[in-house]
């Protein structure tokens, strides 16, 4: 069972840093197509659906990025208590609160996403297809879910591991 567990956590860790990473080159994808802009309308011009572009760069950079960063404890987010003296059982019902809302987050956009794909939305000027977009965002906060459990027991597992004695040779 410990070795499943590992071998859950190791393939998460993979799957989010690779993930972060697409987020990154989206990211410098974002920043090299508004410096593009900018020096074109120098010369009267401008990049054609340079809003949409951006918007949906936008959409990968944050969606893919937050299994990463929620699993590494540097997710933004608005504490009501102070959770490092708040007892244990607090610290629990805010997790389940949270898992539960990011997983039927999650589950309604992968079901809006079907909608979106039947009615062919699309974006006005470039016409992208809207649904990738709005899986993408079922993707990120599906993350999430998934590193909520994880992130608790690889602080278990931390917590535990210096508590054995060391072993002396």
């Amino acid at each position: 069972m410990k070795k499943l567990a590992v071998w859950i956590l190791d393939f998460f860790c993979f799957i989010a840093e690779h993930l972060a990473v697409v987020g990154g080159v989206a990211l410098i994808g974002m920043m090299v197509l508004t410096v593009t802009d900018v020096i074109m309308r120098r010369f009267g011009s401008t990049v054609l659906g340079n809003v949409e572009l951006l918007c949906y760069m936008m959409c990968v950079v944050v969606f893919l990025g937050f299994g990463k960063a929620t699993f590494i404890d540097c997710f933004t987010k608005v504490e009501i208590f102070d959770f490092k003296k708040a007892e244990p059982v607090i610290r629990v019902v805010m997790d389940v609160i949270h898992f539960t809302l990011c997983a039927f987050t999650s589950y309604y956009c992968f079901v809006q996403s079907t909608v979106t794909k039947k009615l062919g939305t699309t974006s006005p000027r470039l016409e992208i297809v809207r649904w990738p977009f709005v899986f993408l965002a079922g993707i990120g906060f599906l993350l999430i879910t998934i590193s909520i459990p994880l992130a608790k027991y690889k602080n278990y597992k931390n917590k535990t591991s210096d508590k054995e004695p060391a072993v002396e040779e």
